[in-house]
């Protein structure tokens, strides 16, 4: 008899469940409990709580805004081969822009 068919009828006849075993109380991780019951939490300053809330709401713009201007530096200059220099000039965007809304 293989191991997984053991396996199979221990579980069919009950034996090795986890009721009899206690269930699940031991094998729980995660919280730390101080002696009075409450989860240990660790306190940081005002600021820090701050800065981080700060930081998490930011990253997600932050790299959205970082793309943008890789993905123009790169469209500008590798595939349409045009000068560096004029990527993060505002009359080439205005020119593009007339150019592709311009009513012909």
């Amino acid at each position: 008899m293989s191991m997984a068919d053991e396996r199979i009828d221990r579980e069919a006849s009950g034996i090795g469940s986890q009721a009899e075993e206690g269930g699940t109380e031991g094998k729980k991780r995660g919280k730390r409990v101080k002696a009075n019951g409450s989860p240990k939490k660790k306190q940081r300053p005002e600021g820090v709580k701050m800065l981080l809330w700060f930081l998490r709401k930011s990253i997600v713009p932050l790299i959205m805004l970082i793309m943008l201007i890789t993905g123009l530096y790169v469209g500008y200059v590798v595939v349409g081969k045009g000068p560096e220099d004029d990527v993060f000039s505002w009359s080439t965007w205005q020119h593009l822009y007339d150019l592709v809304f311009a009513e012909s």
